[in-house]
This record gives C-alpha cells, structure tokens and sequence, in this order.
C-alpha cells in the first residue's frame, strides 16, 4: 500500500456529459473501515445514466462531483481499528449498499483504491474462494439486484416468467430465474446481440419486438385466456428490466389476474396506469431498488461459485482503466455490449 500522500485516478461526474478522471489521494482507513485494491469494476446502466444527467436524477445538480463505480472486487489492503475479522490480503466482493457506494455516497469503485465500511463480513464484505475471478465476483451486485426484484415478486420455479428487456439487468435475472431452476423463462428486446445472449444464459423464449409483439409471443409460450371480455396472456410475473412505459402499459393491457410485476429499471418519465384493470385483475406491482440486499449477495456470490462458467454470456468485454472513455463508449452501445468490464493495474481480474 502506498503511502497517505500518494494519489490515484478516480471517476467523478462533474456535469450532464462530463466525466472525469480527477487526481485524489489514495485513501487511509478509519476505525471500523477497510481499504480495497479494486482489480474489477462494471460499468453499470445507472454509471451511464449519472454521466448524461449530470447528477443522480437530473434535477438537482451536484454540489461536488459524483464518484462513481459500485460493482467491484479486490483485496483488503489496509484495515482501520476495531477491525478484528477481516485481514489483509483477504480476496473480497463489496456489497455498495451501506455507504452508497457509487451511488450517491463519498466513494467510487472506479479507482484503483476504495475505502469500504462498515467493514463487516457478509454485509458490506464477502470472502471470495479462491478459483472465483475478480471479474465473475463484481457480477454479484447486478445479479442480486435482479434476485432482489425476484425475490420481491415472490417468483418460485413453478412461475412462468416474462423479462422486458435484455441488458445487463435483464440477462441477470434470466442467470438467477434458472439458478432458481425457473423452466419457463420468457424474453424481450428489439436487439438480436442481446437475445442470443439471453438464450446462452437459459432463456427457454427470446423473441425480437420488432418480430412478434409481446402479447403474441406469450400467448403461444405461457397460453392465453379471456376475462371481462378481454384477452390475457398466462405469463406469471413480469419482471421490467426495459424501463419503458409503453412496454409496461401493454404488459398491464394482457395481464392475467393475479399477475405480479416487478419493476427494476429506471425509468424517465411517469407511466400512466389503467388502474381499473389492475384492480379488476388483482395485479400486484412491487418495485426493487435493492439498496439492503446482503442476503441476496450472498446467494449471488454463492451462484457464481457454483457455476461460473454458465456467467460467460454476461461478460461482453473487458478494459484496463486507462482506456475508460473507450470502455464507457461500448458500454452505452446495446448491439455489442452486455456486461463491460473495468481492470486495473497489477491485479488479475
């Protein structure tokens, strides 16, 4: 570990399509905290979505910049005082939701250096085994936001299960619907790259809007039916990793009663609802932002030391952090990307 006075590169926000690579100093724990080298970092769809808004939620502009960067792994370097149960050169993934890291928060996984606390064991640090790689451990974050979502619409593998859109979130929640040995997995997306992606990673119905709408593609795979006068598809739960309102308002239009929906993704703009056929339906719709999930970590982490091999589909690429801006650009491109990976320098990812 360098010393207090040495500095490293962090990504910071500093306005709507201003990102940055500012000069920081390396951090130092304090009680109870612990320093992680990071040596892997996805760049998620909210990263991307700090980046053109210029803050969290493109209304209220930053007061200082935004670090960024909360899906990693690496290994303990430095431990603060009090911190009895972790030790250096422990291989760890971070759970960012008690700081906000990335998020919000004052810290940044984008960096080759982050300061983590509490430091507390199977809550903010989870010990890797050995044969996970770094890059297969920073798939936790992402895939516990899709099992919280999951979990949260109370899927079981009896369920039959339609996904709004094949991005990372998406493809994630194919990876734990199959982990949770769901046999009826339904996905939708207006790009082929991502589909076959999504098949790769157990999807049983990939289906290209721009092919076959929704309500028919779920009707013949789920069956269908007809209630008040109004057809309905026998789809379970819908799970909107997609963010879009249209998407969402035809999934209310053919929901069958007693459906769940459960919204992941970000969206934009207010979706209006037609709340008569949700009440008429007994639809319920929950939303999961997974901000207290360790259990879920857990369970991805433990997943991904299961079968790691069955996660390939999820990584597209993989970037040193010196070519950041180039990453950043095949991140936001949908047709080559899923999962982009940030490295860094004297770390095996």
């Amino acid at each position: 570990m360098t010393g207090q006075s040495a500095t490293m590169l962090a990504a910071h926000v500093h306005g709507p399509g201003d990102v940055r690579l500012d000069p920081i100093a390396i951090p130092t724990p304090g009680p109870g905290e612990v320093v992680v080298r990071v040596a892997a970092c996805g760049i998620c769809g909210s990263d991307l979505g700090y980046i053109a808004k210029g803050s969290l939620d493109g209304v209220h502009p930053l007061a200082t910049p935004l670090p960024i960067g909360h899906e990693f792994a690496g290994t303990v370097v430095a431990i603060g005082a009090g911190v009895e149960t972790i030790a250096v050169g422990s291989r760890v993934a971070v759970n960012p939701d008690r700081g906000y890291i990335g998020c919000g928060g004052n810290e940044g996984a984008m960096a080759s250096h982050i300061r983590v606390g509490p430091a507390k064991l199977n809550d903010t640090l989870f010990l890797l085994p050995d044969h996970v790689t770094f890059a297969h451990a920073a798939l936790a974050e992402p895939l516990s936001v899709a099992l919280h979502g999951l979990r949260m619409a109370r899927v079981n593998p009896a369920d039959q299960v339609a996904i709004l859109g094949a991005g990372p979130i998406g493809l994630c929640a194919v990876a734990m619907l199959r982990h949770m040995g769901a046999q009826n997995i339904a996905i939708f997306d207006r790009v082929d790259s991502r589909l076959e992606r999504a098949r790769a990673l157990g999807a049983h119905l990939a289906v290209n809007v721009t092919s076959e709408t929704l309500p028919v593609a779920l009707a013949r795979f789920h069956g269908s039916g007809d209630r008040f006068g109004s057809p309905y598809v026998g789809t379970d739960v819908f799970v909107d990793a997609a963010g879009s309102g249209a998407a969402l308002t035809e999934v209310f239009t053919h929901a069958k009663k007693g459906a769940r929906i459960a919204v992941i993704a970000l969206h934009k703009a207010p979706v209006p609802f037609d709340l008569f056929r949700m009440m008429a339906n007994e639809i319920t719709l929950v939303g999961a932002i997974a901000d207290d999930r360790p259990e879920e970590f857990g369970e991805a982490l433990a997943m991904i030391a299961a079968d790691a091999a069955a996660l390939a589909p999820l990584i597209s690429h993989s970037y040193p952090f010196d070519r950041f801006a180039e990453a950043l650009t095949v991140a936001a491109d949908a047709d080559k990307a899923a999962k982009v990976m940030l490295t860094f320098a004297g770390q095996t990812a």
